[in-house]
């Protein structure tokens, strides 16, 4: 609803800039559930200062304190966003509240409300007071590519230093295919039916890795595709693959035994442009295809179910 209210303050802004905040606040006041909503101060911005805000979420909803929306006149299609220090989640789960260290983000809409491009940053993030992030952020923008089917963005993820068990960094370009197009009206996020990546990098401490292929939904709500997962320990990412659940535990043995050939198995059919491993690290490659999980030419198990809804 609050992206809805702001395309109206976008196709105000092609009219009587002083006419469309009246309506917006008006507009704002009815359909958005907060507990003060006022016109953006000075004359140089339309938008929203809000407070009290709650916004529904799939399950639960999400509680801000504030939330600044506005448009300026020298870029009147882009949403900018002023975050709270945190906000509360609200679900199935309990309460967990979000720490948010001058977050910030916007958002470019074309002329029929769809999102063009989205920029999210902040200088650290936590949960319940225990850090997740130091400084980073993200980026989408609409690309046209006709490999998959769906509605094609590129994303671009900067999260350098990371707090988490298994994961201090996480860099790089990902392409993902979604079932409808991000829109200012969008009452749900979209499903994402396929992703792609040439340069996606992980860092798990023990260990680091890069990703490079091509993996979508395929008709049987099973993951198809092929990806190559570039490591400096290929022992360890292996283990850590099982241990997630990416890979079924009964390949450990087989794994361990091949250790010295894996980084010289090919793809069925060849590499399909997934480049040889450079050197100091090997390249696994894993296939999925008609419900089934290769390793190589080699088949270890049923392919995992697709985990985007």
């Amino acid at each position: 609803m609050i992206g809805k209210l702001l395309l109206t303050g976008v196709l105000g802004l092609a009219g009587l800039w002083f006419a469309a905040e009246p309506l917006l606040v008006a507009q704002a006041r009815r359909h958005v559930q907060a507990e003060t909503v006022a016109a953006q101060p000075g004359a140089g911005r339309l938008g929203l200062v809000m407070t009290g805000l709650v916004i529904p979420a799939r399950q639960g909803q999400v509680e801000l304190p504030a939330l600044d929306l506005w448009l300026t006149p020298a870029a009147p299609t882009t949403i900018r966003l002023a975050l709270p220090p945190e906000a509360m989640l609200q679900g199935a789960a309990g309460n967990r509240v979000v720490g948010m260290d001058r977050a910030t983000g916007a958002v470019t809409l074309s002329p029929l409300g769809r999102v063009t491009q989205a920029r999210a940053g902040f200088a650290a993030l936590s949960l319940d007071g225990r850090p997740l992030a130091e400084e980073g952020g993200m980026t989408a923008e609409r690309v046209s590519d006709d490999r998959l089917a769906g509605h094609p963005y590129q994303v671009q993820v900067a999260l350098p230093r990371l707090h988490l068990p298994q994961v201090s960094s996480a860099r790089g370009g990902l392409r993902l295919w979604l079932d409808r197009p991000l829109a200012a009206t969008t009452q749900q996020p979209p499903a994402v039916l396929g992703v792609a990546s040439e340069d996606f990098e992980v860092d798990a401490g023990a260990f680091a890795l890069r990703l490079a292929g091509q993996l979508s939904k395929g008709g049987d709500g099973r993951t198809q595709g092929r990806v190559a997962i570039y490591s400096s320990d290929a022992a360890a990412m292996l283990e850590a693959a099982i241990e997630a659940g990416l890979m079924p535990p009964n390949v450990r043995l087989l794994a361990r035994a091949m250790l010295n050939r894996i980084g010289q198995m090919e793809f069925d059919g060849g590499d399909a442009g997934l480049p040889p491993a450079p050197d100091g690290q090997v390249r696994i490659p894993l296939e999925m295809r008609d419900g089934r999980m290769y390793l190589g030419t080699i088949e270890i198990g049923a392919a995992p179910a697709w985990p985007v809804p």
